[in-house]
């Protein structure tokens, strides 16, 4: 929420977006560690616009807040120009694969260090839907769009346990477990949209959902956003958006690119 010194507001009040209008904003992290973002006008680090207020983690079913910084007196929050609310649903996973890949260096072998290892090795594929809702309104009654999400991708578990053999005929066990994850394909659909009864934008992803790709972009009627490979953690990210609902495209372009890209989803994805 609002920083309570007020230090955040700036000194110019920019009005708020209209419909029509092509904005290039620029979304930026308030503090080093926090969730919430300043979005600057034009990507102008002395344009303050707006702010996005974010309540909880990534695959808590999050919710989102753009605002602007007209405040009521004693209240260090602004009025809503666009909400939304991430839900993840239960993965699947299918098509398991288990065998042992094991060496053993003990007795068997010839070897006198009286070590064993046994290597387990687990393959499958998975599937993860996501929603994200859109709103109109802080309390999320109103709803104005809908996105759905289908990802899918590969997982490997690696369990490696190293049996020693003590001089007294003891057997010492320790065990490490590896798992990797990989995104292989992800489909973003515009389920829902105010004004549209059918015929919804399409949502295009220019690129490969992993870390061999040059890039990833992301491309619709709604918004532009682009990002590179390994810049998932850094603190901004820019959209554009000449969609009649400015604010909606601009935290439509804001989650899709920067809290469910590929690398979002496969890090958080539950497989084991």
């Amino acid at each position: 929420m609002g920083n309570c010194f007020g230090s955040e507001v700036p000194e110019t009040i920019i009005d708020d977006p209209k419909e029509g209008d092509s904005c290039h904003v620029l979304f930026k992290k308030t503090g080093l560690l926090s969730r919430d973002q300043f979005i600057y006008q034009d990507c102008d680090l002395e344009k303050k616009w707006l702010k996005m207020d974010k309540q909880g983690g990534l695959f808590s079913n999050p919710t989102y807040i753009i605002e602007n910084f007209v405040r009521k007196e004693g209240e260090d929050f602004g009025e809503v120009l666009c909400a939304a609310k991430l839900d993840v649903k239960e993965c699947f996973t299918y098509g398991h694969e288990t065998h042992d890949d094991s060496d053993s260096s003990g007795s068997d072998s010839g070897s006198d260090d009286g070590v064993e290892e046994h290597v387990e090795k687990t393959k499958m594929k998975w599937a993860q839907k996501i929603k994200v809702k859109f709103y109109s309104d802080r309390e999320m009654t109103n709803q104005i769009g809908e996105v759905k999400v289908k990802a899918k991708g590969k997982a490997k578990k690696t369990v490696t346990t190293t049996i020693t053999t003590e001089e007294d005929g003891t057997e010492k066990h320790e065990s490490s477990t590896e798992i990797k994850k990989k995104c292989k394909k992800l489909k973003y659909t515009i389920e829902e949209l105010h004004g549209h009864e059918d015929d919804m934008p399409k949502i295009k992803i220019d690129g490969k959902p992993n870390h061999s790709a040059h890039k990833l972009a992301w491309d619709s009627d709604c918004f532009s956003a682009e990002c590179n490979p390994g810049s998932w953690g850094s603190d901004q990210i820019e959209v554009k958006t000449s969609w009649k609902h400015p604010a909606l495209g601009m935290l439509m372009g804001y989650i899709i690119a920067k809290e469910i890209s590929p690398d979002d989803v496969k890090d958080n994805v539950h497989v084991f």
